[in-house]
């Protein structure tokens, strides 16, 4: 009976850590935007330069936009020479020519990133490859094709929200921006952390989609 019971308690046990796995996934945003309105941010530049501007990231491609004020309209940033951008005590740092990635934990030089997007697979499954949103241009300023969003912040109620994904990345001692899989950031285990880096791999409640199991990745790292 008590090994029932302990067998009952254990698969109750997976089947919540699985449910909240799937509810993480499973996120819904009814904005094509990561933040309710354009907020003053300061934008980090290269050679220590930090300018201010109404900012706020696309969930579709994760780029950095802001508001021109001179003729209000949306362009997507050119970020060739940005470093990050903070929103209060929200931090993202650039990962790519495009996305940026939101800083999640810090630890001896490194830092963990995730990059948050619109599940596009997911979201022609909901609408049947509809696009029935009212858009908004947003200028490309010349490096992209135009792009449009919604600034209602209440298009897709309808259909629950925009799925979204996310992303993540660590950035290492080296500078290098790294996707977190098992297959890029192996090379940079310590030589005698490699056993215990492949039990861990190993370990049935491992999750490289969930933020805690990857923070315990930096004491592994060189």
């Amino acid at each position: 009976m008590r090994i029932r019971i302990l067998a009952g308690v254990l698969a109750l046990c997976y089947g919540l850590t699985t449910f909240a796995q799937q509810q993480q996934e499973e996120r819904r945003s009814n904005s094509q935007l990561v933040f309710p309105e354009f907020t003053m941010a300061k934008v980090r530049q290269s050679f220590g330069r930090v300018t201010r501007a109404k900012c706020n990231i696309m969930y579709k491609n994760a780029a950095l936009c802001f508001l021109d004020e001179k003729d209000n309209k949306v362009r997507q940033t050119y970020v060739q020479n940005i470093f990050g951008v903070e929103f209060d005590s929200v931090r993202y740092m650039k990962v790519d020519t495009v996305a940026m990635g939101r800083v999640v934990a810090e630890q001896d030089g490194m830092t963990l990133l995730c990059v948050t997007t619109i599940d596009m697979e997911k979201y022609h499954e909901l609408t049947q490859g509809g696009t029935d949103m009212p858009f908004l241009d947003i200028d490309m300023g010349g490096y992209g094709t135009d792009t449009f969003i919604d600034l209602s912040g209440a298009e897709q109620q309808q259909n629950q929200g925009y799925p979204l994904k996310d992303k993540w990345y660590f950035r290492m001692k080296d500078g290098k921006f790294v996707p977190a899989t098992q297959k890029n950031v192996k090379k940079y285990v310590k030589p005698e952390l490699k056993t215990a880096f492949k039990n861990l791999m190993e370990d049935r409640w491992w999750s490289w989609r969930d933020e805690g199991s990857l923070k315990k990745l930096f004491m592994y790292f060189q």
